[in-house]
């Protein structure tokens, strides 16, 4: 009897030892289970964010060489003091002004955050202005690629003078006017939810201002000097380059196109005949004496009181025009009735 008990308590231990054993090796399973599922989640996560990033990082930028039309064009205006609607005549006015003066400034800033750099011209800070007056701002549609004028009609196309648009730390605008100035007294502007106008508020957000003085300025006038260095360069390897053995038999298609000088002002020879000197238009066989002289060909006005006796030299590149303020090697036309200087020597722009 004692042994059957016996036998019987141990089969029961046996049962209870497997049972045991089963659960443990079934709980290590399922552990392992749950964590490999953990595991494989979390590698899908970070490959996911992974994939997100690189997205986004490879997302192309806007090319902003599509403002260059916009840089020439204020260019070409201050240079022969013209504007239109399309441009604030404020920078024209200014950058042609005897008596006060101020040159202007341009620097690409994403503004709105959106990826695209906007393209903001201001007035530089000098006597005039104490700091960088914003005069302009550009943007570039992502869709389209087509450049939008930001600050246009009646309030914001015409700032910089008496009404000021103040960029601040939110990415947003405060535009006021100086004492005695109709529109603006605080009212404020931000970016449209496409980035491709500026909305006006009844006010600003009452951020601070953005100091502009670190932002990279590069200089209207430099970029238009090393714009006609680099065309003038050009040209003289070119087909248009001055020919003095054409001059002498009243042929001046070698000297069409714009002429410039180191101040800004300009001549321009047509290819229809007519010369534009100072603002002034001529046609060329109306000029005389014509002159050719050692390589070089003068035209002399004897009939512009405006203008008066000043003689037009064409001189080749590689002829001497008798001064040393000149680069011979370029073609250039000298006009003056003095001393030749740097501002009176016109070198090729177009």
């Amino acid at each position: 009897m004692k042994n059957k008990v016996l036998a019987l308590v141990t089969g029961l231990s046996s049962l209870v030892l497997l049972a045991a054993c089963s659960n443990q090796q079934n709980g290590l399973i399922s552990t392992t289970s749950s964590s490999s599922v953990e595991q494989s989640q979390s590698s899908s996560s970070e490959s996911s964010s992974t994939s997100t990033s690189s997205s986004s990082s490879q997302e192309k930028k806007v090319d902003t060489s599509a403002y260059d039309s916009i840089i020439s064009k204020y260019q070409t205006a201050v240079a022969n003091n013209q504007t239109d609607d399309s441009l604030n005549f404020l920078v024209v006015n200014y950058a042609n002004s005897q008596t006060s003066p101020a040159s202007t400034v341009y620097t690409y800033r994403d503004l709105d955050g959106n990826g695209v750099d906007e393209l903001v011209l201001a007035f530089k800070p000098g006597k005039l202005f104490k700091e960088h007056m914003i005069t302009d701002i550009y943007t570039i549609s992502k869709d389209s690629g087509q450049v939008i004028r930001l600050t246009e009609g009646p309030q914001l196309g015409m700032l910089g003078e008496r009404m000021t648009l103040a960029y601040l730390m939110d990415n947003t605008f405060s535009y006021y006017g100086s004492a005695g100035a109709m529109a603006g007294g605080g009212s404020g502007y931000r970016f449209s939810s496409d980035g491709q106008s500026l909305v006006k508020e009844d006010s600003d957000s009452g951020a601070d201002k953005v100091d502009l003085s670190n932002w990279d300025w590069k200089d209207l006038s430099s970029a238009s000097t090393e714009s006609s260095s680099s065309t003038s360069s050009q040209t003289q390897t070119s087909s248009t380059a001055l020919k003095p053995d054409e001059f002498k038999n009243g042929n001046y298609k070698s000297a069409v196109g714009t002429w410039k000088s180191s101040n800004g002002k300009t001549i321009t020879i047509t290819s229809d005949g007519q010369l534009d000197f100072w603002g002034s238009t001529y046609p060329i066989d109306k000029v005389s004496p014509n002159q050719y002289v050692s390589g070089i060909y003068t035209l002399t006005y004897v009939d512009s009181s405006q203008v008066g006796n000043t003689p037009i030299r064409l001189c080749p590149k590689g002829i001497s025009d008798g001064s040393d303020v000149g680069d011979n090697s370029k073609d250039r036309i000298l006009a003056t009735n003095g001393v030749p200087s740097e501002e009176s020597h016109f070198y090729r722009v177009d």
